[in-house]
C-alpha cells in the first residue's frame, strides 16, 4: 500500500496506525500531567482497540450494515483497569476516548479520505462500545469496589517477589508477607513477637537505630542496607526501601535480598584488592629496575611505563603513553623505529633495535628497544612487553674505534698521498728549475765563444732575461707558500680601485696572450673599489690570467670582467682551454695538486698559484670558486670581494695603471663638523671604524652600533643630532631599522635626520631610501667630502631637538 492514499477508513487504520497512536499520545499527555505517566502508560492498550476498531470496520464493509453487531473488548477492558490504577476517572477516560475519535477523523482528512456518514457511525458506535467495556471497572458500587481493590493489594502484597512488611515505631513487626517468611525462615508469628532490632546484625544495630529515628521523624528511607538473622543462626544482607506514616505509627518496608549479590562484590573486591597487590608489586619492583620497562595493549598503545622511562626522558604519563614515546625518539631513527614495530606487531614477533633517546638535558643517548608479544591462557594475544637500556657508552666506544680506524685509514692514505705527492713535487721542482736553468747556462756558454751575431745575441738575451724571470717567480711563490704556511704572509690594506689593479694585470699577461694568438677581452667597472693590498689583488689577478692563457689552445680567447652585486665586486675570469675534470675539481686550489702531475705534462708551473690566490683572497675577506663543464670545455674562476665603503683618495698610491691620469682638480677643504653628534649604524666593525676615524676627525662626537636593535638603544640613549645607517644588515635591515626609528616619538629620537649608505645605487633604490624616511642617499663606495658635505647640511637644516 505504500505510494498510494487509503480507500477506506478501515484501510486508514491499518496503514496509519502507528502515527494515529502517536497524534494520540501527543493530545492525551497534557490529561494526565499531574498523574506523571510514562509514554508507555499513556498508550498502554491502545494498539490493540485500533485493531479491534479496524476488525470491526472491515466487518461492516463486508456486511454492507451502518452499526456493527456490539462485541465484548478484550482490549478496552484491560485498558480501564489499569487506568483505574493509576488513578483516572471515568470523566477522563471519556476525555480520552472522544480525542481518539477525533485523531482518527483529522488523519483521515490529511489523507484527504472522503468518509461516509456510514463509515462515521460505525466508528463511533465502536468507540462508544470500547468506552463502555473500559468504564465497567469504575461502575461497581463503593462496598464491592473496596473489596475488589482489597483483595486485589492483598494478593499484590503476598505474592510480590519483593519482602513487604509493616511495622510499628514501638519497633514490630505487623505483618509480613510469604516472601518475607521464605526468605529468614521465620514464621510470621514468630517475627511478630519479638523486636526486629533482635534478628539485626550486632555490627549493624547502631546504624539501624539511627534509620530508625529518622523514619520517626517522618524522613522515608530511599535505600539501606543490613543483616538480618535467619531462622538457621545464618545472616542475610537486606536492601530497604521505607516510607513513615507518623498519624498511624506504621512503617511500610519493602526489602530485597541482597546476600549474593554482597557475596559477588565482596569477592570481586577481594579480587581487585588482590589485584590492585600485585599490580603495586609489579609496580615496585619495574620502577626500581636498572632498565626502562613499557607494555603495550593489542593495539600497540603503550599502557604503561616505569619510572625509570620518564626520569630518563622527562616525559609524563600524559605525554608518554598511548603513542607519545614516539616524541622522545631521534627524527632520523623514527620511521625506521615505526617500521619496525608496526612489523613486529603484525607478524607478533619478538623484535629488537637500537634508536637514540632524547634525556631530560635535550641531549640524545643510544639505547636499545627489545619487546616480546603477550598472550593470554586461550592464546588471544594482548600486547607487548619490553624494556630500553641505555648503550651510550658501548656505542661510544664503538663510534671511537670505528673513527679512530677511519682516522688511522685516512692518515695513512693521507700520507701515502702525502709522500706521493711529495716526490712528484720534488720532481717538479727540479724540472722547473732545471728547465730555465739550462737554457740560460746554454746560451751563457755560447754568449762566451763570441761568435754569435747581433740578432742571435738579442735572442740569446732574451731568452735569458725570460728563463731568469721565470726562476724568479717559482721561487717567489715558494717563499709565498712558506709565509702562508708560518702564518707571516702580510697584507698592506688600503682603499684600492680594482679596476686600476686588472687594467695593470692585463698589460703584463697580454704579450703572452698575444704571442699564442689568444684574444683576451675585458670588462671593467671603474666604480669597483675595495680594501685590500693592491700587490697582492694585482698577484690574484695575474695568476689568473696567466692560468687562463696557459691552458688556452692557439685561437681561443680569455673573457675577464669586474661588475659590482650589490655590496660585493665579482671578477670573473673565463677561457676556453682544456677545462678540468668532474674528479679534480674538489682539488683545484689545494697546494702540489696538477691534474697533470706526470713527467709527460704539457703544462710547466709548480701547482702553487691558485692555492696563493684562494689564500690571499680568503685574507681580503672574499671568496673564489672554480667551474668547469669538463675536460676540453673550458673553465670559469670566480672571486668575489666585500665592497669598499670610501672610495681611494689617493691615486698615486695604486699600482701604475696604462690610462692617462685625469687632470687634476683643486682641493676642496672639507666641512668641520665640530659638536655634531653622529650615530653610525652598521654591521662590519671595519666600515664603523673608517667612519668614526672619517667623522672625528672632523671635530665630530661619533657613537656606532653593530645592529639595528643596538642602534635603536643608543639612539634614545643618547639623542645624536644625525643618523648614519647602512642598509645591507643582518637581521633588521637599514629599511627596517628607519621604520622604527620614525615610529618613535620626538623627543626619543623619532625625527632625527638620517642618512642612507648602501651599495644600491640604483635611481629606484635612490626612491625607496627616501620613501623609506632617510633625508639622504649616499651609494657605496663613499666619497669622504661627499658624505661630511651631507652630515653638515642635515645637522643645519634639522637642527637638534631638546633634550628630556
Amino acid at each position: 500500500m505504500t505510494g498510494r492514499a487509503p480507500a477506506s477508513l478501515a484501510e486508514l487504520l491499518h496503514t496509519d496506525r502507528d502515527a494515529i497512536v502517536e497524534d494520540w499520545a501527543a493530545r492525551v499527555a497534557p490529561l494526565f500531567a499531574t498523574l506523571r505517566l510514562s509514554h508507555e502508560q499513556v498508550v498502554d492498550a491502545l494498539p490493540s482497540i485500533l485493531t479491534e476498531l479496524h476488525a470491526s470496520l472491515v466487518e461492516a464493509e463486508e456486511t454492507q450494515r451502518d452499526t456493527p453487531p456490539l462485541h465484548h473488548s478484550e482490549a478496552a477492558g484491560v485498558h480501564g483497569r489499569q487506568r483505574m490504577r493509576l488513578g483516572v476517572s471515568v470523566s477522563l477516560l471519556t476525555r480520552e476516548y472522544a480525542l481518539l475519535r477525533d485523531c482518527i477523523l483529522d488523519r483521515a482528512g490529511r489523507a484527504d479520505l472522503v468518509v461516509t456518514l456510514a463509515q462515521v457511525r460505525v466508528l463511533c458506535t465502536c468507540i462508544d462500545n470500547a468506552l463502555a467495556q473500559a468504564a465497567i471497572p469504575f461502575a461497581f458500587d463503593s462496598p464491592e469496589r473496596r473489596h475488589a481493590e482489597a483483595e486485589e493489594r492483598e494478593r499484590f502484597f503476598q505474592l510480590s517477589p519483593d519482602m513487604f512488611s509493616i511495622a510499628g515505631m514501638d519497633g514490630y513487626f505487623k505483618r509480613v508477607n510469604a516472601y518475607f517468611v521464605q526468605v529468614l525462615g521465620w514464621s510470621e508469628a514468630e517475627l511478630c513477637q519479638h523486636p526486629f532490632m533482635e534478628l539485626v546484625h550486632p555490627d549493624d544495630r547502631e546504624s539501624t537505630e539511627a534509620e530508625m529515628r529518622k523514619l520517626s521523624q517522618g524522613i522515608p528511607t530511599l535505600r539501606f542496607e543490613n543483616r538480618f538473622r535467619t531462622r538457621d543462626g545464618r545472616y542475610r544482607w537486606l536492601a530497604w526501601a521505607s516510607r513513615p506514616v507518623p498519624e498511624l505509627g506504621l512503617l511500610y518496608a519493602a526489602a530485597r535480598d541482597i546476600t549474593e549479590q554482597k557475596t559477588v562484590a565482596q569477592e570481586r573486591e577481594r579480587l581487585l584488592e588482590a589485584i590492585r597487590d600485585s599490580e603495586a608489586r609489579f609496580r615496585n619492583m619495574a620502577d626500581h629496575a636498572p632498565v626502562m620497562l613499557w607494555v603495550t595493549d593489542a593495539q600497540g598503545l603503550t599502557t604503561y611505563m616505569n619510572r625509570g622511562w620518564y626520569a630518563f626522558t622527562g616525559q609524563t604519563e600524559a605525554t608518554g603513553l598511548g603513542l607519545g614515546w614516539f616524541d622522545a625518539i631521534h627524527p632520523d631513527d623514527l620511521l625506521r623505529t615505526q617500521r619496525t614495530f608496526g612489523d613486529a606487531f603484525a607478524l607478533r614477533q619478538n623484535f629488537r633495535l637500537d634508536y637514540r633517546l632524547r634525556g631530560t638535558d635535550g641531549h640524545y643517548r643510544w639505547t636499545v628497544d627489545t619487546g616480546s608479544p603477550r598472550f593470554d591462557a586461550d592464546g588471544h594475544f594482548l600486547g607487548y612487553i619490553g624494556s630500553v637500556i641505555d648503550i651510550s657508552d658501548r656505542k661510544q666506544a664503538e663510534v671511537e674505534r670505528e673513527a679512530l680506524l677511519t682516522r688511522e685509514s685516512a692518515a695513512r692514505r693521507e700520507a701515502e698521498e702525502a709522500n706521493q705527492l711529495k716526490d712528484e713535487f720534488l720532481a717538479t721542482i727540479s724540472h722547473e728549475l732545471r728547465t730555465p736553468l739550462t737554457a740560460i747556462l746554454g746560451w751563457v756558454q755560447l754568449l762566451r765563444t763570441g761568435n754569435l751575431s747581433e740578432p742571435r745575441r738579442e735572442r740569446a738575451m732574451e731568452t735569458i732575461e725570460r728563463n731568469a724571470r721565470s726562476q724568479g717567480q717559482l721561487i717567489e711563490d715558494l717563499l709565498d707558500v712558506s709565509r702562508i704556511v708560518s702564518g707571516k704572509l702580510k697584507l698592506d690594506v688600503a682603499p684600492v680601485d680594482l679596476s686600476a689593479v686588472v687594467q695593470q694585470a692585463l698589460e703584463s699577461v697580454r704579450p703572452a696572450a698575444d704571442a699564442r694568438g689568444i684574444e683576451v677581452r675585458s670588462t671593467v667597472d671603474t666604480s669597483s673599489s675595495v680594501m685590500g693590498d693592491p700587490h697582492r689583488l694585482q698577484q690574484v689577478v695575474w695568476n689568473l690570467l696567466s692560468n687562463a692563457v696557459k691552458f688556452t689552445p692557439r685561437g681561443g680567447h680569455v673573457r675577464l670582467v669586474v661588475a659590482r652585486h650589490d655590496s660585493t665586486v665579482e671578477l670573473t675570469v673565463e677561457d676556453t682551454g682544456q677545462g678540468i675534470s668532474e674528479a679534480f675539481l674538489p682539488h683545484v686550489f689545494e697546494r702540489f695538486r696538477q691534474a697533470d702531475g706526470g713527467t709527460t705534462r704539457k703544462t710547466g708551473g709548480l701547482g702553487l698559484g691558485l692555492s696563493i690566490v684562494r689564500h690571499i683572497v680568503e685574507m681580503h675577506g672574499g671568496t673564489v670558486s672554480a667551474a668547469s663543464d669538463g675536460e676540453g670545455r673550458g673553465a670559469t674562476f670566480t672571486v668575489r670581494l666585500p665592497l669598499s665603503v670610501t672610495q681611494r683618495q689617493d691615486p698615486a698610491a695604486l699600482p701604475p695603471s696604462p690610462r692617462p691620469p685625469a687632470p687634476e682638480r683643486a682641493p676642496t677643504a672639507a666641512p668641520e663638523l665640530g659638536g655634531v653628534r653622529v650615530l653610525v649604524v652598521d654591521d662590519e666593525e671595519d666600515a664603523r671604524e673608517l667612519l668614526r676615524t672619517l667623522l672625528e676627525d672632523s671635530g665630530a662626537h661619533v657613537v656606532t652600533a653593530g645592529s639595528a636593535m643596538e642602534g635603536l638603544q643608543v639612539l634614545q640613549a643618547e639623542h645624536p643630532d644625525v643618523l648614519v645607517s647602512d642598509i645591507g644588515m643582518p637581521g633588521t635591515d637599514g629599511y627596517g631599522f628607519i621604520e622604527r626609528v620614525r615610529a618613535l616619538p620626538g623627543d626619543q629620537g623619532g625625527r632625527i635626520p638620517a642618512v642612507a649608505i648602501t651599495a644600491y645605487a640604483r635611481s629606484e633604490d635612490r626612491t625607496r631610501v627616501l620613501r623609506a624616511g632617510f633625508q639622504s642617499h649616499v651609494p657605496k663606495p663613499v666619497e669622504p667630502g661627499e658624505l661630511l658635505a651631507v652630515i653638515a647640511s642635515l645637522a643645519e637644516r634639522y637642527p637638534a631637538l631638546p633634550k628630556a
